[in-house]
């Protein structure tokens, strides 16, 4: 058997390709820095970081962009020995393509495609032409979005025709999602519905033209978990199929995790994946007749699936971990020793700044239950410093370390929507030259420790994605920061996943 999801944590519209025998996803990053994060794989069960596409200020500017802006939806491509990337930059509002030879990069500048619509996506025909997809405004006056579709020149971003509607959808809401892909004489259309909500779907339509029409396949959607209130996995969307081999196909798709009897998540969306059969009339099946579970049977021989747990190691580079700031950092409040494994962080603007820029390093949340180490230097501190579970800047709670009059305080903050304050603090004895500080997660609470004490406990409802906070798309994130003042960390940063511990 193999376990969903396959990616953990904070990894939402997965978009897989193969090339040189390892299979490769990109997911969504929206406000975070470095933009769209690469993860591989060779047996499709273990997945690993492998890089960022988006690594420079220059090829991806958040300056100011609100929570939940910035990059949507990527799709990954492999074609003629390139790998070709198309997302979209909703904060700047325009869907751009990139391009490498190597997927580590260097990556071209970005080229724009078009100036409206998300998820946007590319496919390659057996003639090597490359056709593109995004959704967008069908009819203006009611404001129904379907997809559109043209030939580009994938290095320049030139269209090659116009762009125009090849398929209104099935009839549900936010039409999106669309990808291409070419099976015993028709092209198949694959697309969510529903908004990537409870009621998130996906269905399938096909045609001989890639231009459409495209008839909808008889029994839609071929995913959905919108009937299934009480399961475990919910949300169920936003899916890209791939052939791993003699027409054999796979579907990877975000979906989340309920956590306890809510149907409420920290983690955020996910990505999963599940088997794809096709009937004798030649329409696709995802999973058991649309639905999916966390334990299914194997798709590929795999090895045994390695237990999470991510070190960040300050000795080495950042680059090879799937770290993240938010918007656009600031490189001199980022100083790294990797001689003595250290990392300060200079911090400039508190953490609760509307469209600000705090300095912080953060990983995502890999389980509902989990453990966040890392020790500051108490020695250099200035301002405060510390522990953060972070989901926005208006929901996130903290650990706050400070030095008052000699002694070392504890404290902890917490903003909920449009209400910040501090819930507990302690003074911290015993500590010199340096203390432990953690975040350990469970299905009900975050509880933050300084050294072996415990300073306050919060309910994990004020970082969800849903209560009072509309239109998250991303995932609760575990990290160091620094604010008014610089502090150095120690070693690194370690988490790990305690889910079945």
């Amino acid at each position: 058997m193999f376990r969903n999801p396959i990616i953990t944590g904070f990894n939402p519209d997965p978009s897989i390709c193969f090339a040189n025998g390892t299979y490769y996803i990109v997911t969504s990053t929206f406000e975070y820095f470095p933009g769209v994060t690469i993860w591989e794989s060779k047996d499709l069960m273990n997945w690993s970081y492998c890089d960022s596409v988006l690594k420079t200020v220059r090829h991806l500017d958040l300056d100011r962009s609100p929570d939940s802006l910035g990059l949507y939806a990527a799709t990954l491509r492999h074609h003629g020995g390139r790998f070709y990337m198309v997302t979209t930059n909703k904060y700047l509002k325009f869907n751009f393509v990139v391009s490498a030879e190597n997927i580590h990069g260097p990556w071209t500048e970005p080229k724009v495609i078009w100036k409206t619509g998300i998820d946007p996506s590319l496919f390659f025909t057996e003639d090597g032409r490359c056709f593109y997809t995004s959704n967008g405004e069908i009819d203006p006056y009611t404001k129904s979005r379907g997809i559109f579709g043209a030939f580009i020149n994938p290095d320049t971003g030139e269209m090659l025709e116009p762009f125009r509607p090849i398929s209104a959808g099935c009839g549900g809401s936010s039409t999106e999602a669309p990808h291409i892909y070419f099976r015993k004489g028709w092209y198949y259309l694959i697309l969510a519905e529903g908004g990537t909500g409870m009621g998130h779907h996906v269905c399938a339509l096909r045609s001989r033209d890639i231009h459409g029409p495209y008839e909808q396949c008889p029994f839609n959607p071929v995913l959905s978990h919108a009937s299934r209130k009480g399961h475990d996995i919910q949300c169920t969307g936003h899916a890209d199929l791939i052939d791993i081999g003699d027409d054999r196909w796979i579907a990877v798709f975000l979906a989340t995790r309920r956590n306890t009897s809510v149907p409420l998540t920290t983690l955020g969306r996910e990505s999963f994946m599940a088997p794809v059969t096709w009937t004798q009339d030649g329409w696709p099946v995802i999973g058991d007749n649309g639905h999916v579970e966390l334990e299914m049977q194997d798709i590929v021989p795999a090895l045994q699936r390695k237990k999470d747990c991510l070190f960040v190691d300050f000795k080495k580079d950042l680059s090879s971990y799937p770290v993240l700031r938010l918007r656009v950092p600031k490189d001199d409040c980022y100083i790294q020793d990797t001689m003595t494994g250290s990392m300060t962080l200079a911090g400039q603007d508190r953490l609760e700044m509307p469209l600000g820029h705090p300095t912080m390093l953060l990983v995502r949340q890999p389980e509902f239950c989990s453990v966040l180490t890392a020790r500051l230097d108490l020695r250099t501190l200035e301002g405060t410093a510390g522990v953060s579970a972070w989901l926005q800047t208006n929901y996130h709670a903290r650990l706050e370390i400070s030095r008052r009059n000699g002694k070392t305080i504890a404290s902890v903050y917490r903003h909920i929507h449009d209400l910040g304050a501090f819930s507990a603090q302690k003074e911290i004895t015993g500590c010199k030259d340096s203390i432990e500080l953690r975040i350990v997660t469970t299905r009900e609470n975050y509880e933050f420790y300084a050294s072996d004490m415990l300073v306050d406990r919060i309910s994990y409802s004020g970082l969800t994605t849903g209560c009072t906070c509309g239109n998250c798309f991303t995932g609760t994130m575990l990290g160091i920061f620094a604010q008014e003042g610089k502090a150095v960390f120690l070693d690194g940063i370690r988490v790990e996943d305690t889910e079945s511990t």
